[in-house]
């Protein structure tokens, strides 16, 4: 078998190109990308577990995750992995955007890789927000209408944006179908068509090293195969053995079913949205438009051709103390509004008795055509009057 495949398949070539020696010093910092990617495999895994036993239909889609949840064998485990994986998966690639910045990767002739990087990180925010609603609970359905009406909030193609995410003028079956589409099938596409071309550049420019690796240093290090792929396999098993304990330990908290009728309910967001939650509250009125989108999307333009606004040489952060001072910044804004709004009280609805005073008016009932009964109950006299019956004549 082996003499087969050697016959037919370019494996010599293959298993040249893995043992490609790295550049010297690398780090356990640049094993992140690979826990990111094993992240994502695990997720399409659970996830397709998960879709046997699921429903998309409001009628069902709560029925199903609690079914899920309490009678499919190993159900619970299952989507405890999903959704602390997804918690885990955006921790994981925040943290390889931020070393990527910490030695400045992602300069010439890298920008492309940089691109394709944060393209990624948008199609995993989008995992979080499609996969929000569902479940079909309380929390899932008004963190949903939060999220597309700060849609909506975009000039010019806003309302037709919100309009497309729910399918009509109202979130309901539609909506969830086109979530549950784009959760697994839309999102998945282009997510792994983004890691090919993520993974071939890579490969293509090899790893970007230290800022401080001489040319012979960047060709000198530890094979990819075996030594880094030993290092990311234990990697892997380390990330998966916390979410196992995690997904054993604490459930995955299903509230109930969607009311769309109670409009006293407080949404809030996965712990990963909160920093733009809590950044609304400090604009108001005229001024909405810039927490729900002129800041973030100017953020996010900026993030996405850093390569090509950052011309200065490849050095490590705090040798660039432009860059180190805008990141310290956002890392902090960002850390900072998330746990501002983790810690905000939820709204609670207190119903205030009237208790009568001393000073309280009786108020005598007008003559309204309500008779009293023996009980003291309040009967209305529907029979008409004459005059009354020829008026309407």
């Amino acid at each position: 078998m082996k003499q087969f495949l050697h016959d037919r398949l370019p494996l010599d070539e293959v298993m040249t190109h893995l043992r490609k020696p790295l550049p010297k010093h690398i780090n356990l910092l640049f094993s992140l990308g690979s826990l990111a990617l094993f992240l994502l495999l695990l997720q399409a895994a659970t996830g397709a577990f998960l879709a046997l036993s699921y429903s998309p239909s409001p009628d069902h889609a709560h029925n199903a995750v609690k079914y899920i949840t309490e009678e499919v064998p190993f159900g619970s485990f299952v989507r405890g992995l999903h959704h602390w994986g997804a918690s885990a998966m955006v921790v994981i690639v925040f943290l390889h955007l931020l070393r990527v910045v910490l030695y400045g990767s992602y300069k010439a002739p890298r920008e492309l890789t940089w691109v394709v990087g944060v393209l990624l990180l948008l199609v995993v925010l989008g995992f979080g927000f499609t996969g929000y609603l569902l479940p079909w609970d309380e929390k899932a359905y008004w963190a949903t209408v939060v999220g597309v009406e700060i849609a909506s909030t975009a000039p010019g193609l806003g309302d037709v944006v919100a309009k497309v995410l729910r399918g009509g003028s109202e979130i309901g079956a539609v909506t969830l179908s086109r979530f549950y589409a784009l959760h697994t099938i839309w999102l998945p596409w282009i997510a792994f068509s983004l890691v090919g071309i993520h993974l071939f550049l890579v490969r293509f420019y090899g790893s970007s090293g230290k800022p401080k690796n001489t040319p012979d240093e960047m060709k000198s290090g530890k094979p990819f195969y075996p030594d880094q792929v030993f290092e990311d396999l234990l990697g892997m098993l380390i990330i998966f053995i916390i979410l196992a304990s995690v997904a054993i330990f604490v459930p995955v908290p299903l509230e109930d079913v969607a009311d769309p009728t109670n409009a006293e309910y407080d949404p809030r967001p996965e712990w990963y949205f909160l920093f733009l939650f809590q950044l609304l509250k400090y604009f108001q009125g005229p001024f909405e438009i810039l927490g729900t989108f002129i800041i973030p999307t100017v953020g996010m333009l900026l993030l996405l051709f850093l390569p090509f606004l950052d011309r200065s040489e490849r050095e490590v952060l705090w040798k660039r103390p432009i860059a180190l001072t805008v990141t310290s910044v956002c890392v902090v804004a960002i850390v900072g509004l998330t746990i501002l709004g983790a810690s905000a009280p939820k709204l609670e609805t207190v119903e205030a008795e009237v208790q009568p005073t001393d000073d309280t008016q009786q108020i005598t009932p007008l003559d309204t055509g309500i008779e009293e009964t023996e009980e003291g109950e309040d009967v209305f006299d529907f029979e008409l009057t004459d005059e009354e019956i020829e008026e309407a004549k």
